[in-house]
């Protein structure tokens, strides 16, 4: 924090001076000119009218004593969410097939990252998207459109007894992990950023919002998942009436409470809000009924219609904390 106090001039207008270290990194000179903004908290925001590339930061992940190769991968994904602009891996010793290979599926998974440089010791990945031409909002309604497909893979996987629906789910889960990575990244990037806010016409509060969502549609996508790879234990001919009772008519309902929250969040309709959670809390109650009328004796059938149960009602709860976030945005 640089306090600075306020000078009066001879036609009394406040005045005080730009930090040295500020206005040269900026590349301003004398009569330059920069913006100066009102927030709505009353702070004023100082801008350079034409802001130069700024060196963006690195992070540096050393490997010479990592113990697990997940640790890195975890790391990796720390750092792209956390907003750096690099990330640099490197290692005392040459490095190995396997940190290689583990940089490279993240590279591959991440969106915006590219190797820049690489040799035995070290690798540089930098970030080359223009976070001005993808907005949070519009990776927000992609998402949410895959996470519909996941749930509509579901019940079409039920209501027609065939798995080809739902034998591809992970890798659509992963397109879904990467768009929230990305919201929560580029959330990060604005917030450090008020120049980038500005440009995009971004609101930080909007921004936070649209990643609270963004974590509940993960959510979803994970519980969609559990619920595909149990309901293929029961898609056997002698689990098949099992599969009419739990899922069936469950899901064509669970697609429709999702579609109806996430057209109230991008619309801030709160009517349509309110409807969707005493919808869902209807949902949640037939799905504690639904779960205790299962009688079989056959345990694997038991236990995937359970959890197959737990996890729409989980869903069904999201997309009550969907229509709660819609009302708090109405409100705004």
């Amino acid at each position: 924090m640089d306090t600075r106090r306020i000078q009066v001039t001879q036609g009394e207008s406040y005045m005080i001076t730009l930090p040295k270290d500020w206005a040269e990194s900026m590349g301003l000179k004398k009569n330059d000119s920069v913006n100066v903004e009102v927030q709505s908290d009353g702070d004023l925001l100082v801008s350079p009218v034409k802001k130069i590339e700024v060196r963006k930061d690195i992070k540096r992940i050393d490997t010479t004593n990592l113990k697990k190769e997940d640790y890195l991968y975890r790391q990796l994904v720390g750092a792209y969410i956390a907003g750096h602009n690099m990330i640099e891996v490197f290692s005392e010793q040459p490095l190995s097939n396997v940190t290689i290979n583990k940089v490279n599926s993240f590279t591959q998974t991440s969106i915006g990252l590219e190797v820049l440089e690489e040799d035995n010791y070290r690798i540089l990945v930098k970030d080359l998207m223009d976070h001005t031409e993808i907005r949070p909002n519009k990776s927000l309604e992609r998402m949410s459109i895959l996470v519909r497909k996941m749930i509509n893979d579901v019940f079409e996987s039920a209501a027609n007894g065939d798995d080809s629906y739902i034998t591809d789910m992970e890798r659509r889960d992963v397109e879904v992990d990467r768009m929230h990575w990305l919201i929560s990244r580029q959330s990060n990037i604005y917030k450090k950023d008020p120049w980038l806010c500005k440009k995009t016409e971004s609101d930080l509060c909007n921004l936070t919002k649209h990643l609270a969502v963004s974590r509940i549609l993960e959510r979803i996508g994970d519980h969609s998942v559990l619920v595909s790879k149990n309901l293929l234990i029961l898609m056997s001919e002698k689990k098949a009436e099992a599969v009419d009772k739990v899922i069936r008519e469950l899901w064509k309902d669970i697609l429709k409470i999702y579609s109806d929250s996430i057209n109230s969040w991008l619309k801030t309709d709160m009517i349509a809000a309110e409807d969707c959670i005493e919808e869902g809390e209807k949902m949640v109650t037939r799905i504690e009924k639904t779960s205790k009328k299962i009688e079989t004796d056959d345990l694997d059938t038991v236990s995937a219609s359970s959890l197959i149960a737990s996890r729409s009602k989980r869903i069904a709860e999201y997309c009550i904390d969907i229509s709660e976030l819609t009302i708090n945005a109405a409100m705004d």
